[in-house]
């Protein structure tokens, strides 16, 4: 049977487009983030981008914050609240805030949101507290969910290589490796690509060092990276791209990058189309 990692490449390599689209936190707006209705919304994207944490009781749910406030109202920190209290809190609609309006949407459990697009959606699972990565591998393996996606870790070593590659064979889940580029260097991404990593997710200031990763990645691992206005490289961000695609996107899919996640999902997905 292939591994967790051979079988995203394999889906990778076969995208039918200059890159595979990974839509942050689902398809929202005006869904609530991460919410069922969003990430049922994504399904027609390769890969939905969802955030994990683990309740006070150990029950994975998904959301972002640590705290339910922007995108509830109320104050309740996850980590100091069982999941069924946090499950009964109604969403507010698209990224939250006190002026947006409440909805029917609920915050999922981990194990609803990796159900609620259907049996082929692949998910990028976001663990927002480093410490909780075991854990959440753990829930994936025990539940038999493994092969629903990927986890993320920050590398800049060999040994977090190792730790990277211990989650793989230890929970049979992909994991992917999350770079700070400048910092780690080149020699890390090929570090990554000889231990036979499968995606790497960048963050970069100079698209040539960017362009060399690539190259250096290869048919062999994936590079990925973001264009989302909160957090972005080298200015190149969604709300750019809607006015100047070929500056942002463009010069992205140039350097190689073989995954882009993004807010405007349908939009990149418009503009690659237009490239074929």
């Amino acid at each position: 049977m292939p591994s967790q990692p051979d079988v995203f490449r394999q889906r990778w390599r076969n995208r039918p487009s200059h890159a595979m689209i990974s839509v942050h936190r689902g398809l929202w707006g005006p869904a609530p983030e991460n919410s069922l209705a969003a990430i049922d919304a994504a399904r027609t994207y390769d890969i939905i981008e969802i955030d994990t944490q683990i309740a006070g009781d150990g029950v994975p749910v998904v959301i972002h914050d640590p705290d339910l406030v922007r995108t509830t109202g109320n104050p309740m920190r996850v980590v100091q609240t069982d999941h069924s209290d946090l499950i009964s809190q109604p969403l507010r609609a698209g990224s939250g805030g006190p002026e947006a309006p409440v909805t029917d949407q609920r915050i999922p459990l981990l194990e609803q949101g990796l159900s609620a697009a259907g049996p082929k959606a692949y998910f990028d699972i976001d663990v927002k507290h480093p410490g909780e990565v075991d854990a959440i591998a753990k829930f994936l393996h025990d539940k038999n969910l493994q092969s629903h996606g990927s986890l993320k870790i920050d590398t800049a070593s060999k040994p977090d290589i190792d730790k990277l590659l211990s989650l793989q064979d230890n929970y049979d889940v992909m994991v992917m490796a999350k770079v700070v580029l400048p910092d780690a260097g080149l020699d890390h991404i090929r570090d990554l690509t000889n231990a036979g990593v499968a995606a790497a997710e960048l963050w970069f200031d100079d698209l040539e060092q960017l362009g060399a990763a690539c190259q250096i990645a290869g048919t062999d691992m994936a590079i990925s990276t973001y264009t989302l206005d909160p957090v972005h490289c080298c200015g190149l961000s969604d709300a750019l791209a809607l006015t100047d695609p070929d500056r942002v996107w463009g010069q992205l899919l140039a350097s190689g990058v073989t995954i882009i996640m993004t807010d405007q999902a349908a939009e990149l997905d418009r503009y690659m189309a237009s490239r074929l």
